[in-house]
């Protein structure tokens, strides 16, 4: 029986923060998505429904405050 990966969604507006973090995430077996700022990163939790979301606080159009919300 298969089982699916746990989906991770990342919020980070520092490419090279994102991609370290992705990177490590994926070759722990997680499935990552990423967002680049806040409003992009509440509609795909809306979407896709992750397992766990890691949330910069300060970024472009919302924050992770508002987010949270």
């Amino acid at each position: 029986m298969a089982t699916s990966k746990q989906k991770v969604l990342l919020v980070e507006d520092e490419k090279m923060l994102a991609d370290m973090y992705g990177t490590k995430f994926t070759m722990e077996g997680f499935d990552i998505h990423k967002a680049n700022d806040g409003a992009s990163g509440l509609a795909m939790a809306k979407e896709i429904k992750p397992d766990i979301i890691l949330l910069d606080v300060i970024m472009p159009k919302m924050d992770g405050f508002a987010v949270l919300k």
